[in-house]
């Protein structure tokens, strides 16, 4: 049960962390003029960045062995979610003419939840993350 709180806890740390760093770099770039796909997609690049060394590190706690294999897959579950993130806010700014920060906080609801289930049960599914779900 421990173990479990604390792998929730520290998702929720990181994943916030991680979330701000996206929400941070998008806003910056949207004020500075800067198109809002091409804002959500250098957030993207480097928040992937730290949720990838955040997550293999201190939520899943995974070793050296299988980096590349993580690291592919990680990357590969972390575009899907970038374009649900692109489409989400193209659709809530041009379809529904909504705020670029707040389309931008809304779609991030649901990349949030996608990150993790994908990151739990494709990215790093191995012996170690197992006995959490147990």
């Amino acid at each position: 049960m421990i173990d479990k709180i604390k792998h929730y806890a520290s998702y929720l740390i990181f994943g916030v962390l991680t979330t701000l760093v996206n929400l941070v770099i998008y806003k910056v770039l949207v004020d500075m003029g800067i198109h809002y796909a091409i804002s959500t997609t250098i957030a993207f690049v480097v928040a992937v960045m730290v949720a990838f060394y955040t997550n293999r590190r201190w939520v899943f706690a995974t070793t050296g062995k299988g980096l590349m294999k993580e690291m592919v897959l990680f990357f590969t579950v972390r575009i899907g979610t970038y374009v649900f993130d692109l489409v989400g806010l193209i659709i809530l700014i041009q379809l529904f003419h909504m705020d670029e920060f707040i389309s931008k906080l809304i779609v991030n609801g649901g990349v949030v939840l996608l990150n993790y289930i994908l990151s739990k049960r494709v990215v790093f599914a191995t012996a170690n993350t197992r006995k959490i779900t147990s």
